[in-house]
């Protein structure tokens, strides 16, 4: 178990890092912009999860053209449920200062077994 969480937080952080690098090469100060995102295969990991996904994406509001969501996702094909939750939010930069925080791993660590239950309970329960 304990070699499984090792390689999670491995892997979580591999994807902040290259996330950060395409925020600060694709993402505008102002306006919007295609979605930016890192996706990987968990499957070897056995946690009820087949992808995992951090992206960044536009509000989409007028007059928020400067605000950006930092949003962790993850799937489990192949069922065509998701789920996804809101990790960090603000300009261009105050996305880059939340991928450098220290604790962002184990944020999202933690995050993982709650979106594969809100999967879980999506596949057993696929009309609300």
């Amino acid at each position: 178990m304990a070699e499984d969480v090792r390689q999670l937080e491995e892997l979580i952080s591999k994807m902040i890092d290259s996330l950060q690098k395409q925020v600060v090469e694709k993402v505008p100060e102002y306006g919007t912009f295609d979605v930016v995102y890192e996706r990987e295969d968990v499957s070897d990991l056995h946690i009820g999860l087949s992808h995992l996904i951090l992206k960044v994406c536009n509000v989409q509001y007028v007059g928020r053209e400067t605000e950006r969501f930092l949003e962790f996702a993850a799937v489990n094909y192949p069922n065509p449920y998701g789920a996804e939750t809101v990790v960090g939010f603000g300009s261009t930069q105050d996305i880059l200062a939340r991928l450098k925080e220290e604790g962002l791993v184990d944020v999202l660590v933690k995050k993982v077994s709650k979106l594969a239950e809100d999967i879980d309970y999506e596949e057993r329960h696929p009309y609300g």
